[in-house]
């Protein structure tokens, strides 16, 4: 009877060292403020290789993640008035009318946040395209992680955009232009 409360007292100790030892998550990427400055929602080519699914889904999570990068940025520079602006104009390069409400709750909630890295993923099952003319609208939902200034993991949210990607072949057939028409809405 004593052995059998003496294993199940390691075996809760075990279970706790387990639980305490899980390992937490860091931001494994680069952040390279350089190459951040120089985004811009310029054209995108497609390859004939990727089906057109794959190659939303890509563009998509690309531009989600210059839109944040940039928006760090922009935090990050909030005192530098000139660079502030250079960053917001090419923020609102990313919506077709050049919105600013959007850039702006990106900007202040990140800041409010004290976000210095995020990454995101797209949540493959949730996206949904329509094809009107030569032009595709859809909505895509994501999750955002969020990481500290130490690149340690500290929250995730859920979050929807609705984009346009409007054919603009001005070199090549499968040339397109990448709009946002609205972004972050949080998920319940």
């Amino acid at each position: 009877m004593k052995n059998k409360h003496i294993i199940q007292i390691i075996i809760v100790f075990l279970i706790i060292g387990f639980v305490a030892c899980k390992k937490e998550k860091y931001y494994e990427g680069e952040k390279d403020p350089i190459k951040i400055k120089e985004y811009n929602n310029k054209n995108y080519y497609a390859s004939e290789k990727m089906d057109s699914l794959a190659v939303i889904s890509h563009i998509t999570e690309q531009k989600l993640q210059e839109v944040y990068d940039l928006a760090i940025l922009a935090t990050e520079n909030k005192s530098n008035k000139d660079i502030d602006t250079l960053i917001v104009s090419q923020l609102k390069g990313y919506f077709p009318k050049k919105d600013t409400v959007y850039v702006s709750k990106i900007v202040n909630n990140l800041d409010s946040l004290k976000v210095k890295y995020v990454t995101i993923e797209l949540e493959k099952k949730k996206s949904d395209t329509t094809t009107i003319l030569n032009d595709s609208i859809g909505v895509v939902h994501y999750k955002v992680h969020y990481y500290n200034n130490k690149k340690k993991y500290f929250s995730t949210q859920r979050s929807q955009a609705n984009y346009i990607l409007k054919k603009n072949p001005e070199k090549f057939k499968s040339e397109f232009k990448f709009y946002f028409t609205s972004i972050g809405k949080t998920e319940q």
